[in-house]
């Protein structure tokens, strides 16, 4: 097998941490590095849950600091509108993860993927499960070298809600003018949005919960004690029981497009962003067909709508814990 050349950008994350664990763990990806940005938690924090997951998963690649804020923040000593309130003060609940600082690299995140990129040009696809302030950096740094990123697969924003405000969700929240820079080369790179009309599609239920904690090893019961943070808040905001686990839809359909069907993705739309003002932070996505707007913009991303809820699971549960894969799909999916 060919493996795919793969960058994940990421602010971990409770959600971030069982995606990067099913990307580490997929023999089809050749994972060049981890480069984090600030988010769910503060940088520091976001470093070092990001050098214990790949202590955890004994994984042969480094870590990268980037952005510790915003574009419009940057050196002015302030920080992302955290999201601790939803994955705990550490960033994975109750869980703490004994980091491995031998991953962590003196490069910046943004000098990493630009000399990743040149290296392989054409062959790198980038997986972003946070603010996207280190990619654009990095468009802004070298704008010629990142429109030959083979794609972009980002989990962020939403059509029809938000969950940071009505009308916007927190990754692209927390840093629209980011995302207005990434997605000016869509026209030129492949980007995938990956947002919240498809993840909230998808939940992880408590039988799925139980079944990660009871039967599928240490790295299993990690995953399901650092959701219970989540779940936690999941009941309290929505009355939802379970949890919906955001960033692993992006790497499970990096992984396996097809498990969206055709009508599930609006191919080749035009997306903007909204930058201030009440509606900072959403996404307007011109829908096919085309012909009924006034103005027609850029052709700049796909942007995925839909996805079967059992074949995403059965998908991570065959991927990730194989040996108890026959047990789930006998007894909680029956």
């Amino acid at each position: 097998m060919d493996k795919r050349k793969i960058i994940i950008d990421t602010d971990p994350g409770i959600d971030d941490t069982y995606a990067i664990v099913a990307a580490l763990t997929y023999e089809g990806f050749d994972v060049q590095g981890i480069t984090v940005v600030a988010g769910n938690v503060g940088l520091e924090p976001c470093v070092t849950n990001a050098l214990g997951i790949v202590n955890m998963m004994d994984a042969d690649c480094l870590v990268y600091p980037g952005a510790p804020a915003a574009l419009n923040k940057l050196g002015k000593g302030e920080n992302f509108a955290l999201a601790k309130m939803i994955h705990g003060e550490s960033g994975l609940g109750t869980v703490q993860l004994k980091p491995d600082l031998s991953k962590k690299s003196e490069t910046h995140a943004v000098d990493f993927i630009l000399e990743t990129v040149r290296e392989n040009p054409g062959e790198i696809e980038i997986i972003t499960l946070g603010p996207l302030t280190n990619i654009a950096l990095a468009i802004q740094k070298d704008r010629e070298t990142m429109k030959k990123v083979k794609k972009i697969w980002s989990m962020g924003g939403g059509v029809r809600f938000g969950n940071r405000t009505p009308v916007a969700e927190f990754n692209y929240w927390a840093d629209p003018e980011a995302a207005k820079v990434t997605y000016e080369i869509g026209e030129d790179v492949e980007i995938n949005m990956v947002g919240l009309d498809v993840t909230h599609k998808t939940r992880f239920s408590l039988e799925d919960l139980f079944f990660l904690r009871v039967e599928c090893g240490e790295i299993g019961s990690l995953l399901s004690e650092m959701s219970n943070h989540y779940m936690e808040n999941y009941w309290k905001y929505m009355r939802m029981t379970g949890v919906v686990v955001h960033d692993l839809v992006a790497v499970m359909l990096a992984i396996d497009p097809d498990l969206s069907n055709e009508d599930d993705v609006f191919k080749r739309v035009n997306l903007s962003m909204v930058c201030e003002g009440i509606c900072k932070g959403q996404t307007v996505v011109q829908f096919p067909p085309t012909d009924i707007y006034e103005e027609e913009g850029p052709k700049n991303a796909n942007v995925y709508m839909g996805i079967d809820n059992i074949a995403f699971k059965k998908a991570f549960f065959k991927l990730c814990f194989p040996e108890a894969y026959s047990m789930y799909k006998k007894y909680i999916l029956k």
